[in-house]
Parts: C-alpha cells; structure tokens; sequence
C-alpha cells in the first residue's frame, strides 16, 4: 500500500450493493445493508472468520454486508438521502477494506444526478469531518480523509471510455441501478464531451422495481410477505426458472416479465427526456450493475455498448476523477 495520505479511493455507495476500487486496483463490493450485532447465542463469535463483516466503528458494532443479511435487523435505505447511520458505516467498511495501515485517504464519492446540487456540499462536509476507529477481524485502523469530492453519478464513466468515443456527435449514457437510474446526453465537439443538462437527470426506477413486483406476486400467492432482504435472491431464482418453495408448496413467479415491464419503463422515461435527439446518438453506454441485469430488454437506443466491468464503472470513474 502506498504512503500516509496518498491512497485514493472510489466509492460507490449504492441503494443495492457498495462497491469500491483504489489507485492500486484492489476492489471490494458488499450488499449495502447494516444491522445491529446480536449475543443471544454467540453464533457470530463462532463464525466470524467466515461472515463478511462483523465491523466495529468507534465503539458500535454492526453486521455489515452479507453478515447483514442474515440478520432479520437488517436495514438498507431507498430513500433520497441516506442517513449518516447507514451510510457512513458502509463507507467506512469499503474505505477500511481499501486502506493502508494508515488509514488517512483521499476518497471519491458520488450522488444520483437529480440529488446531486442539493446534497453535495453537506455529504462533502460531513465526510471531510469523520474520523473514525474501524476494527473488522480484531485488526484495528484509524480511519480520516484528507480529501473528499463529490461527483455526478454517471458522469466519471466516461473517462473509461474515452478510447471509444467519437470526435463530433452525440453520445448517451444510461447507468441503472438497484433504486435509480442515471441518464446523461452528451454533444461530443473535438474529442470533447459536453453535457446537455436539459437531456439529463435521474428517474427514482432500477432494480428494486423488479424485486417489489416479484414480492408483491409473491405475497399474492402465499399470502405472506417476502421479507425485504430475500427479495434480490428469491427474483434471481425466480429469473432462473426455478420454483420459489413456501410452507411446503412450489410456486412460480413470473420475474422475467416484471424484468421486461420495468425496463420499457425506463427506456420510455430516458427516451423520452432526449427526444428527437436519439435518432442522432452515435453510441449508448450502458453502466451499472442494472445494465447486466436488463441487457436483454433495452430497445431504442443506437449503439449500445456495455460498458467493461460495468458494476465497478461508477467508482472507477470517481477514482479517475480524483488522479
């Protein structure tokens, strides 16, 4: 690892999953959910060197990632604004994972297009002002920024492309993911792009549409709900043709066509937005765990491209942005 204050980081603190990637190229990722650490029979002392993360921060405890998961205390947010008691402990888990032995960083962090005006400087500040005690695996690290930057999501994907970009023309970008989707318009005008602000914005629809849909049919069927964290794994067997079994009974539930309903959605939200412009983008980046996830059923856009690594491209582009 580099030295004192001279690590970058890219954060990318989503609605489903954290992800991140430093200047050394080391990544992690973990679903973004948090929850309280349970004694009741000390089963996580048993098991901690398997579950991914039991974390200490200044003196809290959580289960964070798929340790969350487990916990029926789990709590992830969908609302605009995370709230510092869930977000912070995920970066904090990402920013220690990433880390020297120091622990003072440089970080890049972004917000959805449509929040972004209003919540950069507050989340800048806030971050800039934590400093924190991490403990995962009894190895400790003290945790600071020496810089932080805020940044449009969407917008740093990009700088990954540049390679593939055209001289003159337009360019789209969609980045889905699980709560949001990002779409940006850009005029390329020697080499360079430009963003049509009036062409760009986000729109509250991702993944998690499909989850409520597949939960929903499911509570339909066997008239119990489906517990919140179960949602992503029962639609992704459900997307794999497998029955769903409840109190002893198999049931189907049809996620592949929740999947096409949510994403004519939003090809009809992003198309609309551009309007006649579309016929005239030369290529459409694709970015976002949610461009995996819906590659087989986004229609009306020329050029669509997908771009490498897509899950990571939004901290990939924070980091760049950063060096």
């Amino acid at each position: 690892m580099k030295g004192v204050g001279r690590l970058k980081i890219g954060i990318d603190v989503g609605y489903g999953y954290v992800k991140a990637i430093n200047d050394e190229g080391q990544k992690t990722s973990f679903p973004a959910m948090i929850a309280p650490t349970g004694n009741g029979l000390g089963l996580g002392d048993v098991f901690k060197d398997t579950v991914e993360y039991q974390v200490t921060i200044d003196q809290s405890k959580y289960m964070v990632g798929d340790a969350a998961k487990q916990s029926f205390l789990a709590t992830q947010t969908m609302s605009r604004e995370k709230p510092p008691e869930i977000h912070d402990p995920l970066l904090m888990t990402a920013a220690y994972l990433l880390s020297g032995e120091d622990g003072r960083l440089e970080i890049g962090v972004g917000l959805p297009l449509a929040y972004y005006s209003a919540q950069k400087d507050a989340l800048r500040n806030r971050l800039m002002r934590l400093k924190t005690d991490v403990v995962i695996k009894e190895r400790h690290k003290h945790i600071s920024f020496n810089r932080v930057e805020v940044f449009p999501q969407g917008a740093g994907v990009l700088l990954c492309c540049q390679s593939m970009l055209p001289l003159s023309g337009y360019v789209g970008l969609i980045d889905i993911g699980t709560y949001t989707t990002e779409y940006i318009l850009f005029q390329m005008k020697s080499g360079q792009p430009i963003p049509i602000l009036e062409a760009s914005g986000s729109v509250e629809a991702g993944v998690h549409l499909v989850y409520s849909a597949v939960a929903r049919e499911f509570q339909s069927k066997t008239g119990s709900p489906l517990p919140v964290e179960m949602e992503a794994e029962v639609t992704e067997k459900a997307l794999r043709g497998e029955q769903i079994t409840f109190d002893g009974k198999k049931h189907t539930l049809n996620a592949a066509q929740a999947r096409e309903d949510v994403a004519l959605a939003i090809c009809q939200k992003v198309l609309a937005a551009w309007g006649n412009r579309t016929g005239h983008i030369e290529t459409t980046l694709l970015a976002g765990g949610g461009a995996l996830f819906f590659r087989q059923n986004l229609k009306g856009f020329p050029g669509q491209y997908i771009v490498q690594d897509p899950f990571f491209a939004n901290a990939r582009g924070y980091l760049r942005f950063l060096t």
